[in-house]
């Protein structure tokens, strides 16, 4: 095979990694940032806010437009295509040499909305799932200073 041929295939692999690896790590800053302007935006109360430090997140319609607004700002989440399993183990795998059993837990959190929720229930339903098998992990990602 001539390298004419395989220039184009070369271009387009060098391209997907690229588009992988560009993903930005969020920084502890940053979660406050957006925790503040979803609570803003979606009307988070005093009383909620208080139980969200504890962890305690109530299946409620505030607590998932919450849930998914920070997600999608941190780029974790897309409303029509669901979760990015890639940035999702990217941002919560940091330090970490194998991420083979997160990305393996991730994938089985990260459904496909066969339920064919709203996106706040989907990103809600996932999110509490990452926090059933890997609350350390999420503490962890969360205090984080970069």
């Amino acid at each position: 095979m001539k390298w004419s041929s395989l220039a184009p295939i070369v271009a387009n692999c060098a391209f997907l990694q690229a588009s992988a690896s560009e993903y930005k790590l969020r920084t502890a800053e940053d979660l406050q940032k957006v925790r503040k302007e979803c609570a803003e935006a979606n009307k988070v109360t005093e009383a909620l806010v208080a139980k969200y430090k504890t962890f305690e997140y109530p299946d409620d319609e505030i607590t998932r437009n919450y849930i998914k607004c920070i997600f999608n700002k941190f780029d974790l989440f897309e409303d029509t295509k669901g979760f990015k399993v890639d940035n999702l183990v990217a941002q919560l795998g940091q330090g970490r040499e194998d991420k083979t059993a997160l990305k393996a837990d991730v994938e089985k959190c990260a459904d496909k909305n066969e339920q064919k929720s709203t996106a706040s229930a989907w990103a809600y339903r996932g999110f509490k799932c990452f926090l059933s098998k890997n609350l350390p992990l999420v503490q962890a990602a969360i205090q984080k200073k970069n």
